[in-house]
């Protein structure tokens, strides 16, 4: 009994300290690559995000920035008492470049105008008054996005349409919040969030945004995308969706088949065979009228008589003749016996 405690104590020993490093890799936190740390907003960041932060009102800071990218401003939450000095490389809301010129970001509209010139400059309107906020110098080159089509969906939401070189985009807000992001990438709502909301067609020449925010019987709301301006082509494969997902239509009434009414056929009676060796007797019908006589003429009518004494006359002649000579021998034997006595 000892021995086999003894046994099992070291077993387990040997297998913890085989498991311990395994144990210890599997509670460690997983370390983020340093281009997504960057990304979220490092404060010690100062490469690719980096640039002239200008506060814009309702909590956010325009990130100015006009290198080898082309014109563009991160929009990032700061807080209502950010001041120039502070950090602002934090949680990212919109940008705003040539690919989405003009954008929504907590009840401002963003605007980038004069992007293809050499000195752009972002357009923040907030209840009608409009600021100006020059971005670095910089290169000219081509817009290639199109202005945010705003779309009431009901229910207290609004969504920011608009198309670029990526593909049909879609900014869901409450307000002056941003709730959900819809692109090629993600083009539908998940049915947990209770309404309908989706990209129809998102890597098609003519996508259609498509909602329903009402349940029941309420129809759908649609809204097309705006097209990219001349000259600006999608930096992705267009694949048209030919609505494989739809149900097939139902057939029309005149076109849908009727089954055929079932007759009902009585079977014909069995009709007795006929005994081996017998011929059937043919169907005997009663004649109901005089019955006609024909007398042949001429050589025919000569032939005819003859055969009909033939069947008759004949054995009665036949008859008497056979008598006659009986008659005759009778006679015969007589002479002769009398002769014979004298």
């Amino acid at each position: 009994m000892r021995t086999a405690l003894r046994t099992s104590i070291v077993t387990a020993a040997v297998a913890g300290a085989l498991l311990a490093p395994a144990a210890t890799a599997l509670a460690a936190p997983a370390s983020q690559p340093a281009g997504a740390t960057a990304a979220a907003g490092s404060s010690s960041n100062n490469g690719r995000y980096a640039g002239e932060p200008v506060y814009i009102g309702e909590g956010l800071v325009a990130v100015l920035r006009n290198k080898a990218e082309g014109p563009e401003a991160w929009i990032r939450a700061v807080g209502a008492n950010w001041k120039p000095g502070d950090d602002y490389m934090v949680r990212v809301v919109a940008v705003v470049d040539r690919a989405h010129p003009a954008v929504t970001a907590n009840g401002l509209q963003l605007k980038l105008t004069k992007a293809d010139t050499a000195a752009p400059v972002l357009v923040v309107t907030t209840n009608g008054a409009a600021t100006s906020y020059p971005l670095p110098k910089g290169t000219a080159g081509p817009v290639c996005g199109t202005e945010t089509k705003q779309v009431n969906l009901g229910a207290g939401l609004l969504a920011d349409v608009s198309m670029s070189t990526a593909g049909p985009e879609v900014t869901i807000r409450t307000g002056t919040d941003n709730w959900r992001h819809l692109d090629r990438t993600f083009p539908a709502l998940p049915a947990s969030d209770g309404i309908v909301a989706r990209i129809v067609n998102p890597s098609g020449t003519a996508p259609v945004f498509e909602w329903r925010t009402q349940g029941g019987d309420t129809p759908f709301g649609h809204a097309s995308f705006p097209a990219l301006p001349k000259g600006c082509k999608p930096d992705y494969k267009v694949t048209e969706d030919r609505g494989a997902d739809k149900p097939a239509p139902k057939p029309t009434p005149s076109a849908t088949a009727k089954p055929a009414t079932p007759v009902s056929v009585a079977p014909a009676a069995a009709k007795p065979a006929a005994p081996v060796g017998v011929a059937p007797a043919a169907d005997v019908k009663p004649q109901t009228g005089a019955q006609t006589v024909v007398v042949p003429q001429g050589g025919v009518a000569a032939g005819a008589e003859i055969a009909a004494e033939e069947t008759g006359y004949t054995t009665t002649v036949a008859t008497g003749a056979g008598l006659a000579a009986v008659l005759a021998a009778v006679g015969a034997a007589f002479l002769m016996r009398r002769r014979a006595q004298h």
